[in-house]
């Protein structure tokens, strides 16, 4: 086998594995297209409905701090009660 024969058989493998290389990009794609993308834009829904669900932080601080007050009210009102009851 001659250079020139060894070339173009060098030729010819590099061919082969580019319509391979072709297929599967072709194959990525299609796979991409059809189930990766379709997943992706369900999951940005989803974020997205939480992200509208979700309630506000400053909303949220505001929800915490009046559940503190109302447990220290609480607090003391059963304190006043167990006197009161102590006291009759």
């Amino acid at each position: 086998m001659n250079n020139e024969e060894k070339i173009l058989a060098m030729l010819e493998e590099m061919r082969a594995e580019q319509v391979e290389m072709r297929d599967l990009l072709q194959k990525v794609a299609i796979t991409q297209e059809g189930v990766v993308l379709p997943q992706l834009k369900l999951l940005a829904e989803g974020h997205q409905n939480l992200l509208d669900t979700l309630a506000p932080k400053p909303r949220v601080e505001a929800l915490e701090e009046e559940v503190d007050t109302l447990k220290t009210v609480v607090r003391l009102l059963t304190h006043d009660v167990a006197e009161l009851k102590k006291a009759q």
